[in-house]
């Protein structure tokens, strides 16, 4: 598969419905391994992700608890799994999507202390990335706290490379881990309610936290979702705020602290809904927390592609939320793409649905993540300003736009990735580089990646730009281009971009300019701005376009915009 691709299930009524009954088997506190395995859901049609296994230990009874938590996402994993190897030598490896250690730490420590195990096993992380620039998830467990620490900090430390703590898991869940009976008889040590909850993470979490694109923001419905009762019919005092409501809205409040955008899609009156949230003192959601509010009696399914509009995102990076099921089926078939979840009456199930949600979690929360929502409230003022500006440089200098530029940055890794496989609509190759690649290419001398932040006197947006490129004798070849939707419609996407690549070393004596160019279902902008550049009236074609280099070194910036570059 492209591993930022999300992969639909095909979109059927009876599918729709089948999923949502699910949800009460699949994200309980504690799932029946029984009910699991009875569910009969739709198989999704798409390519599944290819994930090698490298383990010391069973990994086998996992595989079919992991089977109905795809099926619920509509993506698949195919689990290539290898013999059994404590050497960790990833014999006969084949190309990948994702790379997992499946480890037992007890066998490797029975026989070697902590601190012998631990550089020994950073040596083979090495020697797989070597071999291969995919993800790599290393499962495992270990029971004193300090040395999850170390071996947490030396993940952090490599590019790509991610601690899945089982033992905090269970933990979690009040499961054990380990039952010395599931050795003998299952060939792993770990315990059968265990599987259970470590296939639900594997599958809802790990996995899609390394491979899947992000869901950016979560549209609710109010009614017999973020309380009980119908606010037309038992009025503001009359719906009630359960407990199980309070903890969905705390839950979806403190999504917005890692930048996921919270909006209301209702059928309300609207007077009504605002005087709900503003004498509801005991909702810890309020009014403003809602970065998009559609609040009519129109189609829902209109109503969230307004609400993925205003927030300038796609369809398929929002998860809607709604209490009827039959809603929900006919959102996702006007909207393919759209994720969904259905409102229980237990909303402590509907918050535990939520949060296991894939591309919800992430395994890092970039600072840069939590400034898009206070950058798009910014948006209004600096719509309203540009409406009376008459001369641009005199707006940009009223508003102390900022541009930043950094070359090579390696303590940005995480977030240069991001861009690469978050940013739809600026992205000019749809390379998708991940951390491990951004990474190899920040050690070439023959390569460079500069990345531009932004920021005026409204708010802070964070890095909103990445450009990777790589001499090639007297020719600078552009291999991917992202610009962040935070920028879009700012007038700065010359700025942003030419200064950057007159900015970087491998530029200097280059005589040709190349951009690589792919065709992606929603990176028009992109490619109108390449046009434009090249002096096209229509899109360029898929592959590389030239340009002399003198343009870039003939390039003035936008007048009014400080530059500087660190």
């Amino acid at each position: 598969m492209t591993a930022t691709a999300k992969l639909p299930t095909e979109k059927t009524i009876e599918g729709a419905m089948s999923l949502f009954e699910a949800q009460a088997v699949l994200f309980a506190p504690r799932p029946s391994r029984l009910a699991l395995q009875g569910l009969a859901l739709p198989s999704p049609s798409r390519q599944s992700a290819s994930v090698n296994v490298w383990r010391n230990h069973a990994f086998e009874p996992l595989v079919p608890l992991t089977t109905p938590y795809f099926a619920f996402c509509g993506w698949q994993a195919d689990f290539r799994l290898g013999g059994y190897d404590d050497s960790l030598m990833f014999v006969d490896r084949q190309e990948a999507d994702a790379e997992l250690l499946w480890l037992d730490s007890d066998r490797f420590l029975a026989r070697m202390a902590f601190d012998e195990w631990l550089p020994w096993l950073e040596g083979r992380l090495h020697a797989l990335r070597s071999m291969s620039k995919a993800p790599v998830i290393i499962a495992t467990w270990l029971d004193e706290a300090p040395q999850r620490a170390r071996l947490q900090s030396l993940v952090d430390a490599l590019p790509a490379v991610y601690f899945a703590d089982l033992g905090s898991v269970c933990s979690e869940a009040g499961v054990p881990l380990r039952d010395s009976r599931s050795a003998a008889l299952a060939g792993t040590p770990v315990a059968n309610a265990a599987q259970v909850q470590l296939a639900r993470e594997l599958a809802c979490h790990w996995l899609p936290g390394a491979l899947l694109p992000p869901v950016k923001a979560v549209a609710l419905d109010l009614d017999h979702t973020l309380h009980a009762g119908v606010l037309g019919e038992e009025g503001i005092q009359g719906v009630q705020l359960t407990p199980g409501h309070e903890a969905l809205q705390n839950y979806v409040k403190g999504l917005q602290q890692r930048g996921v955008f919270v909006a209301l899609v209702s059928r309300n009156e609207r007077a009504d809904v605002e005087a709900l949230f503003a004498q509801r003192q005991d909702y810890p959601l309020r009014w403003e927390d809602f970065s998009a509010t559609e609040v009519s009696w129109g189609d829902k399914a209109a109503a969230v592609e307004r609400i993925a509009k205003a927030l300038r995102i796609a369809a398929d990076a929002v998860l809607f939320v709604d209490d009827n099921p039959g809603e929900l089926a006919s959102v996702t078939m006007q909207l393919p793409s759209v994720h969904a979840v259905y409102a229980h009456p237990d909303a402590t199930l509907t918050c535990r649905a939520i949060h296991y949600y894939p591309g919800l979690w992430r395994w890092k929360v970039e600072s840069d993540d939590a400034k898009r929502i206070q950058d798009l409230k910014a948006n209004a003022e600096r719509d309203a300003l540009a409406e009376h500006a008459t001369d641009p440089a005199e707006y940009f200098r009223s508003l102390q736009v900022s541009l930043v530029y950094r070359i090579d940055p390696v303590a940005q890794l995480t977030r240069l990735a991001d861009l690469c496989n978050k940013t739809n609509q600026f992205n000019l190759a749809m390379r998708r580089f991940n951390q491990a690649e951004v990474a190899e290419r920040l050690e070439r001398r023959d390569a460079c990646i500069a990345s531009v932040q932004l920021s005026d006197r409204l708010s802070d947006s964070g890095v909103i730009a990445v450009i990777v490129a790589e001499r090639q004798g007297e020719r600078l070849l552009v291999e991917e281009l992202c610009v962040s939707c935070r920028a879009m419609g700012r007038q700065l996407e010359d700025t942003i971009i030419l200064e950057a690549l007159r900015r970087m070393p491998i530029f200097a004596g280059c005589q040709e300019l190349a951009f690589r160019v792919a065709h992606g279902p929603r990176n028009q902008p992109a490619l109108d701005w390449l046009a434009r550049l090249l002096g096209c009236d229509t899109h360029p074609e898929a592959g590389l376009h030239n340009m002399p280099a003198q343009l870039v070194r003939d390039f003035t910036p936008a007048a009014g915009v400080t530059l500087n570059q660190e």
